[in-house]
């Protein structure tokens, strides 16, 4: 049972398992935070015990009082970025803390090149470099103090190997993390959208579609979703051939984009299949949408092939529905509007229904 208990502590919220950059941070915050609630524990009691310093000890154990209240908004709430700058502002003080204590001895500024480590990967490139350099001037303006107030040999040797130590440190995570996140963004960018029409995938519909299900259910609000089947699309690989297919797909889904609003959700379904989710979009609103959309496609001449025609399937999804029952739907909508001669819109049997 207690290994059961540890196993679920060390496993990051799989919450966050959808966005890699998110779930390497959190991962991260995890490990720093029950790392640092251990370190600060046993360096609480090495000062009572063995050094005698209650002072110092005290100071650690509000530093593990506060990490652990990071941890649990952490864990309970999902919070990332708060539980992060709790954790890394209770590190960065503990850090000065330690050069005061000491009286600048050269020892605790070791440590002091942890920051970066673990700063960087917990906040992203501009806010961590924010509070590296806030961070930097802090020591800075500490030694600056103690340079009148302590005995330090050769201060401004001391100071200037601090200085450079401090920031080619990092310097290097910078230019680490920034070409991390890079990578990152690019296999993110590449897991989330289809690579012929550069619009979203599958997956990203999937994602949007289970997120509107939840905002009808807490806000009482409906979405409209429309799925488009371009008509007659295999004669037009099997006559003109794939390279051709492929330049009216995406010509296709640049002319859906250049009709649609930034809060919509286009993607590609799958072959010649698009959908679309529109959130915040009654019945009618929706039917509308439809018709201008077939107008804009009947008008438009895509390359090679000239005009090009699509059937529509077109829903509501209300608070109460079901989403399986919704999709089918739709999808039977579609079908309907190609056995009705193809090049026109038909709405679900939920809609006509209300209608």
């Amino acid at each position: 049972m207690p290994l059961q208990s540890l196993k679920r502590l060390l496993e990051t919220p799989q919450r966050f398992a959808r966005d890699p950059l998110l779930f390497r941070r959190a991962q991260l915050l995890n490990f720093i935070l029950l790392t640092l609630t251990a370190l600060m524990s046993v360096a609480a009691l090495f000062n009572i015990v063995i050094i005698g310093d209650s002072r110092l000890a005290l100071i650690e154990l509000a530093m593990v009082v506060a990490i652990l209240l990071a941890l649990w908004r952490f864990r309970r709430h999902a919070n990332l970025h708060g539980s992060a700058w709790l954790a890394s502002s209770s590190a960065g003080a503990m850090l000065l803390y330690l050069i005061v204590h000491t009286e600048g001895d050269t020892n605790p500024y070791v440590l002091l090149l942890l920051y970066p480590l673990f700063v960087y990967p917990l906040h992203g490139l501009r806010a961590a470099t924010i509070a590296y350099l806030l961070f930097v001037a802090a020591v800075l303006a500490i030694f600056v103090y103690g340079w009148a107030h302590w005995s330090i040999s050769c201060p401004a040797q001391t100071l200037f190997n601090i200085t450079t130590a401090l920031l080619i440190g990092g310097g290097i995570i910078y230019y680490y993390e920034h070409t991390r996140e890079e990578a990152l963004n690019r296999v993110r960018t590449l897991s989330m959208t289809d690579p012929l029409t550069g619009i979203w995938n599958r997956t990203m519909f999937d994602e949007m579609l289970a997120r509107e299900i939840a905002k009808t259910g807490r806000h009482q609000r409906c979405f409209s979703l429309i799925l488009l089947d371009l008509d007659h699309f295999k004669q037009i690989n099997d006559t003109l051939g794939h390279d051709v297919g492929d330049a009216v797909l995406r010509e296709f889904a640049r002319l859906l984009a250049t009709r649609t609003r930034a809060s919509d959700g286009l993607s590609r379904w799958g072959g010649e299949e698009f959908a679309l989710i529109l959130p915040d979009t009654s019945c009618q609103q929706a039917e509308q949408l439809a018709r201008d959309l077939l107008e804009t496609i009947r008008e438009h001449r895509f390359p090679t092939v000239g005009r090009v025609t699509a059937s529509l399937g077109v829903g509501t999804f209300r608070p109460g529905s079901d989403r399986d029952a919704f999709f089918r739907a739709i999808d039977q909508a579609l079908y309907r509007a190609k056995r009705q001669g193809r090049d026109r819109h038909a709405m679900s049997d939920d809609d006509r229904t209300a209608d």
